[in-house]
């Protein structure tokens, strides 16, 4: 670790404040566990008043250069956010595994609740994030370089399309259009099953036929059938709507996001406005 400088809070005795020892633990854990694995690293941001935050850079060659960046909150508990800062990202996931098994071990830090059946917060972070951004990305996919034909998202396979191949970017284990179990005497298909994180992805375009009333019956039969998938503990229900038919997004999002029985459910409507 980095020699302590003269600005860190310190007990009177010069030993290290508990804040100060908290964060260059977890920062340890990941170092330790980035080094073991093959990564070089560096410690390019650390906040040396408080002691709440730092951030980790990790490289290495693999066919090609890939990096990544850790970036650690210690405020009482701990988070940890990961970007990939290269093209390519082989092995960040499984590092970002690894790395938060170690800092689970942590004697002082409080476990979760088993019973909540939860993962760690990064997948669904992400996840949600991507879904934010989605009318940016499909504007951006219109203006293509030298001319090239456009990208048009002008149905619901055009939003699986885009949407999976960004999410390779972070899930190695992505199976797109899974059976779902029957339901009221039907079978259908999902569209996207991220099985080890044990998550749903229901991707929807809103239109002139398909508006609030529409979307939101569709809904409630998707929460109903994907209760019983055995491989589905979170259920993410993303609606697009470039048009802006829909008259009420936020009260489609806030009506049905919520847990359902065992299933935890968030819905993301975008719009351009």
């Amino acid at each position: 670790m980095p020699e302590n400088s003269s600005n860190k809070k310190q007990s009177p005795k010069g030993k290290l404040s508990p804040e100060e020892k908290k964060l260059n633990e977890v920062i340890e854990k990941l170092v330790s566990t980035a080094e073991a694995k093959g990564w070089t690293w560096e410690i390019t941001a650390k906040d040396t008043k408080n002691f709440r935050y730092a951030t980790i850079s990790v490289n290495r060659y693999l066919e090609a250069a890939i990096s990544a960046a850790f970036e650690i909150t210690c405020d009482g508990g701990v988070k940890l956010a990961v970007h990939k800062t290269s093209f390519y990202g082989h092995g960040v996931n499984d590092l970002r595994d690894a790395v938060w098994n170690e800092i689970c071990k942590l004697t002082w830090l409080e476990k979760p609740k088993k019973e909540d059946g939860a993962k760690p917060d990064w997948s669904l972070d992400i996840i949600e994030k991507v879904l934010r951004n989605f009318h940016r990305m499909a504007r951006q996919l219109k203006h293509r370089h030298d001319d090239r034909p456009s990208f048009l998202i002008e149905d619901e396979y055009d939003i699986q399309d885009l949407l999976h191949a960004v999410l390779r970017g972070f899930f190695d284990d992505i199976r797109a259009e899974e059976y779902a179990p029957s339901y009221a005497g039907g079978a259908s298909r999902l569209d996207f099953l991220i099985k080890k994180e044990e998550v749903v992805i229901e991707a929807k375009m809103a239109s002139a036929k398909l508006k609030d009333k529409q979307v939101g019956e569709q809904l409630i039969i998707d929460i109903a059938r994907y209760n019983v998938h055995p491989n589905c503990k979170h259920l993410v229900c993303f609606v697009y709507d470039p048009q802006n038919n829909l008259k009420n997004p936020a009260g489609l999002e806030a009506d049905l996001s919520k847990k359902h029985d065992d299933l935890n459910v968030k819905v993301i409507v975008v719009s351009p406005f």
